[in-house]
């Protein structure tokens, strides 16, 4: 059975076992209506159509089950693309029967998960700060298994299984990376890094479950920045801490991204938020940025990345 990987200009028609990440049902030129699809597997993402559908086949396709898919490959600006000619729904005894096991197929962030974690919560134990440390590390204590495996994102960065630890995880040892070279300055690292930690912690509420296909009522109206400071204050709360430092801490989340027009309910006015806001907006454009080179072959050009302005990109190194 083909790997999405492995689809290339020499195969035509292929049969391969992929999730389905995201279904639209659309509207072709003539009125008919067609569904466009972002299949997934372990190794990559391809987008494929099925054109001309029936009632029937708009209510069998849907987001978050795997399907066996036979379809022609063909490309559209420079991307490889499948026109699907048939599908098979693979029920959990289906998959059961075919001796797959459906996590074999997950699209999963590139670390060890538990070890990522646990290297997270020794850095955090380390602290002085009373409350940044109680609040942290009671948050990754209560939340630890949807921490660890809930994406960062549905569509534009790190949206794999475990993205929420990779993401979060990256912006801490980016922090920690720079904080000899910026020793003069007047940071308090103990919060920037717990700021790291917690800057998206409130996407396990925001997102409808690991392979995130929606958002939440609660996400859609309130968004993961205003959940995640809500989740510290309430955390305080709990723990009985009231003092500054608590506030602090939700003004590095409150300000994660940077400026209001971006999504902060508030712009940085801590040296940390500066930080966290940087940090955030860079790992998150390097990963849409090489997810989307992947997707094209060495001196090809990618498709326009509207959230980098609708520029294209050029893969021009072979990695």
């Amino acid at each position: 059975m083909m790997e999405i990987k492995d689809i290339n200009d020499s195969v035509d028609n292929i049969e391969l076992i992929a999730f389905a990440e995201k279904v639209n049902i659309l509207n072709a030129s003539n009125g008919s209506q067609y569904l466009a699809v972002s299949l997934a597997d372990k190794t990559g993402r391809i987008e494929g159509r099925k054109w001309a559908v029936e009632a029937s086949e708009i209510q069998n396709f849907t987001s978050g089950n795997m399907y066996l898919v036979k379809a022609k490959v063909s490309t559209y600006k420079n991307i490889y693309q499948l026109k699907i000619n048939a599908y098979q729904l693979l029920t959990d005894e289906k998959l059961q029967e075919m001796q797959i096991d459906r996590n074999d197929f997950m699209r999963k962030a590139p670390i060890d998960f538990e070890q990522t974690y646990q290297e997270v919560v020794k850095e955090i134990n380390g602290f002085h700060n009373g409350t940044y440390k109680a609040i942290t590390l009671s948050l990754l204590k209560k939340y630890a298994e949807e921490f660890k495996n809930y994406p960062a994102a549905i569509n534009i960065h790190h949206n794999v299984v475990g993205g929420l630890l990779w993401h979060s995880s990256s912006l801490m040892k980016n922090v920690a990376a720079i904080e000899k070279n910026y020793a003069y300055g007047v940071i308090d690292w103990e919060l920037a890094k717990c700021g790291a930690i917690l800057h998206d912690i409130g996407k396990i509420y925001e997102m409808n479950g690991i392979i995130a296909d929606d958002y939440t009522l609660k996400g859609k109206l309130l968004g993961h920045i205003s959940i995640g400071s809500e989740m510290i204050g309430k955390m305080a709360e709990e723990l009985k801490i009231a003092n500054d430092d608590v506030v602090k801490l939700q003004h590095v989340v409150l300000s994660s991204h940077g400026k209001r027009e971006f999504g902060s309910p508030q712009e940085p006015q801590l040296i940390e938020g500066v930080l966290i806001s940087t940090f955030d907006n860079l790992d998150a454009r390097i990963n849409h940025i090489s997810e989307e080179l992947e997707k094209v072959q060495e001196g090809k050009w990618t498709q326009r990345i509207l959230s980098e302005d609708g520029k294209m990109f050029l893969n021009h190194y072979k990695k």
